[in-house]
């Protein structure tokens, strides 16, 4: 079994990608969706969330919200957090590979934003996913408004730039990466490309 790693900066396109290659039959490990899973029913992870940043437990349950902006711009934070959740992730990660072999499947995805800059991750290949700061940018602020319509734009735009600022360059993922995708167009051009890395693979 191949292990593709994924790897793009915010909003440019890495879960479409994603989508793609499961509808080619491969397995997804998506670290994002196995954040939001342990934040709402994990028991232990909920409880040293709690206790760790109370004001973002409202109405027994983690607000998602809230405790991001707790810890966006606080690294004494975030890094608080990130020991809570990474070790679980990597659990659940180690977990995902066992039953894809199980599965006989021939190709896993890794869906992680911080592929290249958090290590303990391993990969055949890395896919690097490049959409221009532009494209980026709108993604994002679109993102953000449907999430809240009451979002300051400057606000979105403040917080783009920060998530940016934390990033790797494209430059740098293209270095890394064994196949580049560029996703400034549409969900058919991705498609196209995609399948040419299965091909080669």
């Amino acid at each position: 079994m191949k292990i593709i790693g994924l790897t793009g900066g915010i909003a440019s396109g890495k879960n479409l990608i994603a989508e793609i290659f499961a509808k080619n039959g491969a397995a997804v490990f998506d670290a994002d969706a196995e954040v939001h899973k342990l934040l709402e029913s994990g028991k232990s992870t909920i409880q040293a969330v709690k206790k760790n940043f109370p004001e973002s437990f409202v109405e027994q349950k983690i607000d998602r919200k809230i405790l991001g902006k707790i810890v966006f711009g606080d690294a004494k934070k975030l890094q608080i957090l990130e020991k809570i959740l990474h070790p679980k992730v990597r659990k659940n990660y180690q977990e995902f590979l066992k039953s894809a072999r199980e599965e006989k499947k021939k190709l896993a995805v890794l869906n992680i934003p911080l592929l290249l800059e958090v290590k303990g991750y391993k990969c055949d290949c890395i896919v690097a996913i490049i959409a221009t700061k532009a494209v980026q940018k709108k993604r994002f602020l679109a993102r953000e408004k449907n999430k809240n319509p009451d979002a300051k734009i400057f606000e979105s735009e403040k917080k783009f730039a920060q998530i940016i600022l934390k990033q790797i360059s494209n430059s740098e993922r293209k270095a890394k990466a064994d196949f580049v995708i560029k996703n400034d167009g549409n969900r058919s051009d991705a498609v196209v490309q995609v399948k040419k890395i299965l091909q080669k693979l």
